[in-house]
């Protein structure tokens, strides 16, 4: 007796539908607008912050060596303590930069990739500017160098070199050698960042 061939069913037809994909979908230009704003609106409020965070360094490095040195050269303090300068400022001075090159980051990515976003939805090409303002802004080279560079440079890098310099005739102990020597190494990197900092941006507004 044969054996029966069993019969089988074709599977249902899968009408399941799925909803498409984000990818699939048309961005919502509306949508996209609110986030940018919303993006630039943080990343302002961050850069007012690093800006004000700087320049309390900024003054704080002002007021301590104002302090110190007038202690020293009015004779009421011993001249060694002038060593706290090289070791405070390049330190502040450090910090300043990071602040700084954290800022020009922020207005890198809102001038290459938030205002783009809203230009194109807006249709306006006049919107978020500002970058094309600083960029003319930077290519005079007595604006930027006056206002700017010099005072930091005094503040930040002349101090420390100065007090370097004169607590060395007063120096007479290991010890303060060892501080004399560890101020000198944070000067010296100091100078290297703020020089990769300060120096292409010049460059840039004498060639511009």
């Amino acid at each position: 007796m044969g054996k029966e061939s069993a019969s089988v069913e074709p599977p249902p037809d899968d009408t399941t539908s799925f909803p498409s994909s984000a990818s699939d979908q048309a961005p919502d230009p509306s949508a996209m607008l609110q986030v940018s704003l919303a993006e630039f609106s943080k990343l302002r409020d961050e850069i007012i912050a690093r800006s004000n965070t700087a320049w309390t360094l900024l003054g704080l490095s002002a007021t301590v060596s104002t302090a110190v040195a007038g202690f020293v050269l009015a004779q009421k303090a011993d001249p060694l303590l002038l060593l706290l300068l090289p070791v405070l400022t390049p330190s502040l001075g450090l910090l300043f930069i990071d602040h700084a090159i954290n800022i020009g980051n922020i207005g890198t990515y809102i001038d290459g990739v938030l205002k783009p976003i809203v230009r194109d939805v807006a249709r306006e090409n006049r919107l978020l500017s500002y970058e094309e303002w600083v960029d003319r802004a930077e290519t005079r080279p007595v604006w930027r160098l006056l206002p700017f560079g010099i005072p930091l440079v005094v503040l930040f890098n002349a101090v420390p070199i100065g007090a370097l310099v004169y607590t060395v005739q007063f120096m007479g102990t290991t010890a303060a050698w060892m501080i004399w020597g560890l101020g000198a190494l944070i000067t010296a990197v100091h100078l290297g960042f703020w020089t990769a900092f300060l120096v292409p941006p010049l460059r840039r507004a004498v060639q511009g």
